[in-house]
């Protein structure tokens, strides 16, 4: 009797002790973010089973809060979302960092899932994510497949593992369902991408190897999708789920990123082939400057969805790269300004691929604009690099932009030339002048301009219509052609800077300076070589050199 007094007086106070630690830890459930979500989850673990302290965590007006928090922990399994209680915020007085509200996202994954705090200052579930609970349900096993109650049998309920015997055939089964919509979707999409790509592309994506790598992708992504699509219904253990559910998806971003990769590429090959039909070779310079750009693009977003998925903070990641970003540009000026300058080159036009430009005293043709720097073959033939910013702040003046190219020169004929014969000898030059069909006829010079210290000096001024510097020296060659065979035909010598003793006339030899022809002789010669000149210019093709043929007669 003296034992069992002191016996159960110690059992009395145990039993008070546990109940005010029950009553206490009933208290902290809704102390912060940690205590809501550790609670729930803790309570529906096969070890510590009870739905209805789960339910705490729910509101008290929430319609049948057990059957939301077994929904709720079903979804956090089937979308593959693992809580590491060890990270969960608990201080009670908890913000976000981006809104500044009192509300904790769950994941990353799906932001309808979160914890938020009431006016008493008590948390619990927000009564979005109550709202939302039949929606992600759907989402989650739209199949509605309880394939758990269909293998109740003990024998399926063994593990092997930490993975029951049914979840094992449940996955070689998706193993197998995946293979099977991969031939059969690759064998549906062959034929009619393959008839598209003929009917529209013709001969831009051709190869074989290529436009079978892009369908290839299209059935990874489908079939990996139909993974996805399949997988909650084994309901995994939550660390298991987590990292298959994030492996798949993973995998699906990376398909994409490169199905999306090929897509640009046979985009911008389509491009291409049509901007060799424009007249502006700009555009052939452009399109590989913009598709690494846009391919670049297409990484980075991919890369960012990732680090969304492994539950990394790509706000703070973010902010961090533009500060970093920032210094790198500060300490990186002259690249930066290089590569403005080259949008504000594509932008503005200034020059095309082959013009001739001068500029700061240097003269060639462009052969690239790149990000950095413009290329210019000199006339030397050596290779300028440029950089764009100081390209783009320069005066350029576009030679290849010429309607007309002017050809401006003095013809020395010798001081012996009879006056007659230098006025048919002009007039025939502004003939042929007339006559040939790439000179400018509305604006044009030709005439006795200058008395020189050994010869008289006739202006040619004259202008030719000429695309490049190749066709306005051929059109040259041609006028200056044509002038010599004129000169040689009407007697007209040409001077050049000597000095000579000149006698009037030697004994025996009668007078040495040559007698002008006489007025019908030039004429007649004068008509003959303008008739010969116009069948020569006719018969020669300014775009080839190589056609170019002596006049006829002699």
């Amino acid at each position: 009797m003296r034992h069992w007094i002191p016996t159960s007086i110690f059992f009395f106070f145990l039993l008070l002790g546990s109940y005010a630690q029950a009553q206490v830890d009933s208290a902290r459930v809704n102390r912060s973010p940690y205590h809501v979500i550790y609670n729930h989850l803790y309570y529906l673990q096969e070890s510590d089973y009870d739905p209805a302290k789960a339910a705490r965590s729910f509101p008290a007006d929430t319609p049948d809060p057990v059957r939301a928090a077994i929904r709720l922990k079903q979804i956090l399994d089937g979308k593959g979302i693992y809580v590491d209680v060890d990270k969960l915020p608990k201080d009670p007085d908890y913000t976000d960092e981006v809104n500044e509200m009192p509300v904790y996202t769950l994941s990353q994954m799906d932001s309808r899932i979160t914890v938020a705090q009431s006016n008493d200052g008590r948390w619990f579930y927000s009564e979005t994510t109550l709202a939302s609970i039949p929606d992600l349900y759907k989402e989650t096993f739209p199949l509605a497949l309880d394939l758990r109650s269909r293998f109740h049998q003990e024998v399926w309920q063994n593990r092997f593992l930490g993975v029951e015997l049914w979840q094992w055939l449940g996955l070689m089964a998706l193993l197998l369902i995946f293979s099977i919509a991969f031939v059969l979707i690759r064998a549906v999409i062959t034929p009619i991408m393959e008839r598209f790509l003929k009917k529209r592309l013709g001969g831009l994506w051709a190869a074989e190897d290529e436009h079978k790598g892009l369908i290839r992708m299209l059935a990874l992504i489908v079939s990996t999708r139909t993974v996805l699509y399949l997988l909650p219904s084994l309901h995994l253990s939550p660390r298991l789920g987590s990292v298959l559910i994030k492996s798949l998806e993973i995998l699906t971003v990376f398909l994409v990123i490169l199905l999306l990769v090929k897509l640009v590429a046979l985009a911008f090959r389509f491009l291409a082939k049509a901007a060799t039909r424009t007249e502006n070779t700009m555009d052939d310079q452009l399109l590989p400057v913009i598709q690494p750009i846009i391919t670049a693009i297409i990484w980075v977003l991919g890369t960012i969805q990732v680090l969304s998925m492994l539950e990394v903070n790509v706000t703070a990641l973010l902010a961090g790269v533009s500060i970093g970003g920032l210094a790198i540009a500060l300490a990186a000026q002259d690249t930066v300004k290089n590569f403005f300058g080259s949008l504000m080159i594509f932008l503005d036009k200034p020059f095309q691929i082959g013009d001739w430009i001068h500029f700061d005293g240097l003269d060639g043709t462009v052969e690239k604009v790149g990000v950095r720097s413009t290329r210019i073959r000199t006339f030397a033939n050596s290779l300028t690099y440029v950089p764009n910013a100081k390209l783009a702040d320069s005066v350029v003046d576009n030679m290849g932009l010429r309607q007309y190219r002017r050809y401006n020169t003095n013809i020395s004929i010798t001081y012996d030339t009879h006056p007659d014969t230098i006025e048919r000898f002009v007039q025939g030059i502004r003939e042929l002048v007339e006559a040939h069909p790439t000179t400018r006829k509305d604006y044009y010079e030709v005439h006795l301009n200058g008395m020189g210290a050994s010869s008289l000096n006739i202006l040619l001024y004259v202008f030719f219509e000429a695309s490049n510097w190749s066709d306005e020296l051929k059109a040259k060659h041609q006028l200056i052609y044509a002038i010599l065979d004129l000169a040689h035909h009407m007697g007209v010598r040409f001077a050049f800077p000597t000095q000579t003793l000149h006698v009037e006339e030697f004994p025996g030899a009668g007078i040495t300076t040559p007698s002008p022809k006489e007025p019908e002789e030039m004429e007649n010669a004068m008509a003959d070589r303008l008739a010969k000149a116009r069948e020569y210019f006719q018969r020669t093709d300014t775009s080839n050199s190589d056609h170019f043929k002596p006049l006829g007669g002699a």
